[in-house]
């Protein structure tokens, strides 16, 4: 399926699905950061189909972008995105972040809904009731990427945020900014993944595009923002 936004054609796997994200990243804005880089570097984990490529480059032209997308289905996808609206600096890896480099089991939709966007490494990750299958991924350290000046590291890995964050922790101070998706699976802890960060970070935790001063639920799903402190 093909459509557009703005300048961008695009194609998407699952039309409700592609509403969604396209809610989530170009009307709210989910992903919006500051740098007064001309060329930023921005490090996108899970970049699915590319929406969030596209919205870096809407907002950064001239960003250099590395993207991770473990998904045999939607890497085509992610690549006839970038393709067809023709962006430059772009690496893309057909890997999964995790905190080794080598093979891994991941779940994926064995819908006939093609809602890929929910790949993850724990089972029933995102509501408990849609149908999966197990395949084999490559997965690759995240530490190797950023032991450099990073302007923004976007992480929607699908409960997999505490683990990796913990595995770059000595890498922080190269960070400038961290956006990621908090997944309220039974080896997450919404308490640690906050103290691991705020030491470095100033932190902004929205639920539904509304921002959360206190009282954090840890059992939804949270977008948090994470600023490296002046």
């Amino acid at each position: 399926m093909q459509t557009k936004l703005a300048k961008y054609t695009i194609n998407f796997l699952n039309e409700q699905e592609y509403h969604l994200l396209k809610n989530e990243i170009f009307t709210n804005d989910c992903y919006y950061f500051e740098t007064d880089k001309e060329q930023p570097l921005i490090i996108d984990v899970g970049a699915y189909i590319g929406l969030s490529v596209l919205y870096f480059k809407r907002e950064y032209p001239n960003a250099k972008i590395i993207a991770f997308e473990p998904n045999p289905v939607a890497i085509p996808v992610l690549n006839e995105n970038i393709f067809n609206n023709n962006l430059d600096n772009i690496k893309v890896h057909e890997s999964a972040i995790w905190v080794e480099d080598g093979i891994k089991k991941m779940y994926i939709d064995n819908t006939k809904e093609d809602r890929y966007s929910v790949s993850s490494f724990t089972r029933n990750s995102w509501n408990g009731t849609v149908k999966s299958k197990l395949i084999s991924v490559k997965t690759e350290r995240l530490d190797k990427y950023v032991n450099r000046e990073v302007d923004l590291l976007k992480l929607d890995i699908e409960g997999a945020e505490q683990r990796v964050l913990k595995s770059i922790k000595r890498y922080f101070p190269n960070i400038k900014n961290i956006i990621f998706e908090y997944h309220p699976t039974q080896n997450q802890n919404l308490k640690k993944i906050i103290e691991l960060l705020e030491t470095h970070y100033d932190l902004s935790i929205y639920r539904d595009a509304k921002e959360i001063k206190q009282n954090f639920p840890a059992n939804k799903l949270l977008l948090i923002k994470a600023t490296y402190k002046k």
